[in-house]
This record gives structure tokens, C-alpha cells and sequence, in this order.
């Protein structure tokens, strides 16, 4: 071979590798640390408030510092080591673990504790809840050969879900949510449990997840040690959830379907609609069981038949009432906002102490439950062909008096406490797009003062912290997220269409306009096949034989399926992979190239 053609060989493959690169998915995993910008001075903090004593005083009695309790004669519970608890049940042959923390390094102390306390034996079984991160990243540390892991036959999908399409904003807002940033004398729990930050990564950012050996749906009796264990189906926060109910001990772990706050029936990080109607089912299964005591994933356990069926009861109540307002509300007429300002739990339930808006929030469950059920569009017909938002902004600021007359009004309500005038004021402002030049970065730091003004007096702690984290990246510049890696194992269990599912929303319709091509994807260790075809600026993924019409490949990529994710993830090198022979591109090498360039 001659030195040109070397060259050109080498160029083709470096090529090659920045092309399949393009193509790899980066998967957002919410609830991961970050890094901020260095910035001038932090801002002052939060003067004492109301809202504030009400958070501490929870966290002092809900949350408290990380202790072990023993529930009954074959439980104990992790408690306040991080944002949701491990349980572990007892039985002749060894120990079953009931959910395993956000990280590796929070399980490993909770594993320490727990077995000063507990008794010790082989991990029999390993019983996820639901498929939240914070209830599943620290398995490696309990697994052992043999372990079996249960889970609902859904969890694999909600799981790997998560990190899907929308991953990315999820982990955004997820990191606003838990307060990453804010101190913690300004937010000093979540409401369900410690800020998910106790623990840092390993150095080197390995989680700990592994899929269900085992999954189910309806019941499920298992007989481990000689201790009956039943696993009931319970959707609430999650369409995957279980709860477990241990007869000889009248003890029920009701995992994230009660907990000691309103339940959050939406979540401001985003994310798929909770199955209200279903919670509630799932409420009246825990009550018909009449246990003597509940463990709650997150905040403390309740002992105490009857205090329990009061709570349950009442919890379910709660939920109910909810959403036969916003029934009621929406067959008489009324608009979504409307029905969010008017939507009150009654007095009878609203003063009950479990039932505090400091985690789910009247409001936003309202406005969610709409939603899921009758979409965007409340019945006004102003909403059906409004102004555009930037424009009406803009003349709305005019009609004020103009940028100038806006910002000193601003001003006026930050000096008097009308945090939350200033607020819609400034935001008005930003979206006309009539702030420039110096005035930009002068209304980010009123904006971000007013943010943190209404952040003074609102005691849930999720909208409390996301408003504090979102005032200080109005100031210092959005936050990094640190770099994390999944085990091999869970790598292996991947879906190889979730990494598909997500090159769609990838292609750059700008440089695919007039484009009508093709590139097949063969994973032989699976059998399976994949063609993505370019065509009037959208990526169309189908899998199997591709539809009539889809042009010939110019390309065929055979590749294995786990190379293929582990390269997706950036735990192979691709060009490694590809000197190794582990990647086989047939056709056009240039026309695949370009490609990928689309991406």
C-alpha cells in the first residue's frame, strides 16, 4: 500500500469514527451533580421566614438524621441517609433489600448501618419499588451470585424511559428540584427525604443499577426463609409501583404511594402523567390489608392499626377530592387557570399534618389532572389563535410606557415586597425581547431577585428550591452535569431501540431538507434490524424490514448490540472498536459519513 493510500485509510477511519460518533446517544441521568460557574459573590441569603420554620421543622421530625429502625420483628428501615430509605426484611435464609439508594456510595454506608443492626445472611432477594433513580443505583453494592431482583413487568420500560426523549430536560429540572446548588440553610430537606446530594459519586462516576431478574403483574407470593412476602401491583407515583405486604409481622411497605406530605401528583422535573385514579385503588388495597405498621419509602414509618387506616384513609380522601374538583369545575365551564386558583383541599383534610403542601401542590395536581384528561385547550376560544407570545409581550410592555417606565415599576415592587408582580413584570420583559444590551443582564439580576423573594415564602420544597436554583443560574450561567457510567450488566439489558427511539429528535432538519436517503443497521447477536431513513427533515426509525418506498441503503452498518451501546455511552472507543473488526460498514463510506453529518 502506498504512503497516500495509507493516509487515505486513516483519514477514512478517523472519519468514520466521527460520524458514528455523531450518531451515539448521550443518556441524561436526572438527579447527578453539578458545577457551577464561578460568579462575583453569592447572593445573600434568605432572611427567616414562616416557610422557612415550617421546612426545618419537618425535616427535623420527618426526616431527622440517618438512623436505622426496626419496625417489627423482621424489619428495619434506612432512614435519612438519602432522599428514599432502604428496607431490609429478615427472613431464615438470609435478607431481602426493599430498594437501594441513589448511588453506590449511599448504599454502601446504609449497608454498613444496616447490618450493625440487623442480622446478617446472604441477600436472597433484591424488591424494587418502582423504577426512580433514587431508589435503584446502589444494587451493585447489595447483589451477590444468586440474588434474585424483582420488580413489576413495567419497570424495565419506566426505567430505561427516563432517559429517553425528554431525558435531558428531566435531568435539567430534576437538578432545580433537589436544590444541587442552594445552601442548606435556604433548603434544608427535600420534604420526602435528605437533598439528594449527601453522597457524592464514586471518582469514577460508576452507578449501580441492575435490571429485574424476575418481574410480575397483579399479585405476586413468594416464600423466602419461611417468611410470606406478597407483592401487590400498586400504581401512584409511578405506573410501575409496588407495594409489599409482610402478614406474619402485619407490616406494609407502601413505597412512594404515601408518604408524609401531599402526594405529588405532578412533578415540576417533568415527567409522564401520574395515574391518579389508580393511586387511589392502590390507596384502598393498602387500607383493606389493615397493617399495624406502614414504611413509607420516603419520611418515617407510622405504627398503630388505627392511626394508619386515619392516614390512608384521609391520603386517599385528599386525591379523591382533587380530582372530582377539577371534574365538577371542568363540566361546569370553568377554565384550567380558574380551576388551579379555586381548587382547595377541605378543612377537615387540609389541616391534617400529613397532608401539607410541601411536596405535591394542590394547584399543579389540578392543573395535571386537566390535562391528562382533556389536554391543553380549556374551552377558551381566546387560546385557540392567540397573539403570538413574544409579540404580545411586546406590545403589552409598550402599552406600559415602554422597557424603561417596566424595569423602574419592577424596581418599585422588589423594594416593597410585591415579589411576585416584579416577577411577572420582568418575565414580560424578557419575553419581548425589549431588553438588550446592558439591560439583559440588569433584568436577569431583578428577575432573579424577585425569584428569590417569592422563594422566601413558599414552603414546598420542591418549588422553593427550583425557584433558588433558577435565580442563580439567571446570574451565574446554567450548571455542568458530571460525567456518569452504567454497569456492563445494565449496559447488556439496554433495549437497543431506546438508543434509536432517540436519534430521531438528533437529526438537525436544517442540513436534511431535499434529502431522501437510507443507512441499515444489523445486529446479528439479536437478529435485528434497524433503517433510518432521512426524508423532509425528520429521521424515521423502523425496525425489522423497512416500508415501501424507503430508498436502498448507501450504507450498512453490522455491528453487535453491545459494542454498538457501549460505544452509545462512551464506554468503547469507536475507533478501537472499528480497528478491532468489530464494526463492518458496507457501501458508500463517504455518503454514510455525510450521513451522519445530519445528526
Amino acid at each position: 500500500m502506498t504512503g497516500n493510500a495509507i493516509l487515505h485509510g486513516r483519514r477514512n477511519a478517523g472519519a468514520l469514527m466521527k460520524a458514528l460518533f455523531v450518531f451515539m446517544v448521550l443518556i441524561a441521568l436526572a438527579g447527578q451533580s453539578g458545577c457551577a460557574q464561578p460568579h462575583k459573590a453569592p447572593p445573600a441569603p434568605l432572611a427567616a421566614t414562616g416557610a422557612l420554620d415550617m421546612i426545618n421543622k419537618h425535616c427535623e421530625e420527618q426526616i431527622g438524621q440517618p438512623r436505622i429502625e426496626k419496625i417489627s420483628e423482621h424489619i428495619w428501615a434506612a432512614v435519612g441517609y438519602e432522599l428514599a430509605s432502604t428496607i431490609l426484611i429478615h427472613t431464615g435464609e438470609g435478607n431481602v433489600i426493599v430498594d437501594t439508594s441513589i448511588v453506590p456510595a449511599a448504599a454502601r454506608a446504609v449497608k454498613q448501618d444496616l447490618l450493625k443492626a440487623a442480622p446478617a445472611g446472604p441477600v436472597k432477594a433484591i424488591i424494587y419499588t418502582h423504577s426512580h433513580v433514587d431508589h435503584t443505583m446502589g444494587t451493585t453494592v447489595w447483589a451477590e451470585n444468586g440474588t434474585r431482583i424483582w420488580a413489576t413487568d413495567s419497570f424495565v420500560a419506566q426505567w430505561f424511559k427516563q432517559y429517553g426523549l425528554f431525558g435531558q430536560a428531566e435531568a435539567t429540572r430534576g437538578m432545580r428540584q433537589q436544590a444541587y446548588h442552594t445552601s442548606r440553610d435556604e433548603v434544608p430537606c427535600s420534604a420526602v427525604g435528605p437533598i439528594m446530594r449527601t453522597y457524592s459519586l464514586d471518582d469514577t462516576g460508576v452507578l449501580g443499577p441492575l435490571m429485574p431478574t424476575d418481574t410480575f403483574s397483579g399479585v405476586k407470593k413468594l416464600e423466602i426463609g419461611g417468611l410470606e412476602i406478597v407483592l401487590y401491583s400498586a400504581p401512584g407515583e409511578t405506573s410501575d409501583q409496588l407495594i409489599i405486604w409482610i402478614p406474619a409481622d402485619k407490616t406494609l411497605l407502601c413505597a412512594d404511594d404515601y408518604y408524609w406530605a401531599f402526594p405529588n401528583l405532578y412533578t415540576i422535573r417533568g415527567t409522564s402523567p401520574r395515574p391518579v385514579d389508580e393511586w387511589i385503588t392502590s390507596l384502598d388495597t393498602m387500607r383493606r390489608l389493615q397493617p399495624e405498621h406502614l414504611v413509607p419509602s420516603h419520611t418515617s414509618p407510622i405504627s398503630g392499626s388505627e392511626k394508619i387506616a386515619e392516614v390512608l384513609t384521609n391520603y386517599r380522601d385528599a386525591i379523591q377530592y382533587v380530582r372530582n374538583e377539577v371534574v365538577r369545575r371542568a363540566n361546569r365551564g370553568e377554565d384550567i387557570d380558574t380551576i388551579a386558583e379555586n381548587v382547595k383541599l377541605p378543612e377537615q383534610l387540609a389541616r391534617q399534618p400529613y397532608l401539607w403542601e410541601g411536596y405535591g401542590q394542590v394547584d399543579w395536581s389540578a392543573r395535571a389532572i386537566y390535562s391528562n384528561n382533556l389536554g391543553w385547550f380549556d374551552g377558551r376560544a381566546d387560546k385557540l389563535y392567540p397573539l403570538g407570545h413574544a409579540e404580545a409581550a411586546k406590545r403589552e410592555i409598550e402599552l406600559m410606557g415602554g422597557a424603561g417606565k417596566v424595569f423602574e415599576q419592577a424596581n418599585k415592587a422588589l423594594k416593597d415586597g410585591d415579589s411576585q408582580w416584579a416577577v411577572h413584570l420582568l418575565a414580560k420583559l424578557k419575553d419581548s425581547g425589549l431588553a438588550v444590551g446592558d439591560t439583559v443582564g440588569k433584568a436577569d439580576e431583578m428577575l432573579a431577585q424577585g425569584l428569590r423573594q417569592v422563594a422566601a415564602g413558599t414552603y414546598n420544597t420542591n418549588g422553593r428550591a427550583y425557584l433558588l436554583e433558577y435565580a442563580t443560574e439567571l446570574t451565574e450561567g446554567p450548571f455542568k452535569q458530571n460525567r456518569v457510567t452504567l454497569p456492563v450488566e445494565t449496559v447488556a439489558s439496554m433495549p437497543v431501540g431506546f438508543l434509536f427511539d432517540n436519534i430521531a429528535v438528533r437529526l438537525e432538519p436544517a442540513k436534511a431538507q431535499g434529502v431522501f436517503e437510507s443507512v441499515l443497521f444489523i445486529f446479528p447477536d439479536i437478529n435485528t434490524r434497524f433503517n433510518v431513513t432521512v426524508r423532509n427533515g425528520i429521521a424515521e426509525v423502523i425496525e425489522g424490514q423497512p416500508l415501501p418506498g424507503t430508498p436502498a441503503p448507501l450504507a450498512t452498518v453490522t455491528v453487535d448490540s453491545l459494542t454498538f451501546k457501549l460505544m452509545a455511552l462512551k464506554m468503547l472507543d469507536t475507533m478501537a472498536a472499528f480497528t478491532q473488526g468489530k464494526i463492518k460498514v458496507d457501501g458508500s463510506l463517504p455518503g454514510f459519513i455525510t450521513f451522519m453529518g445530519r445528526f
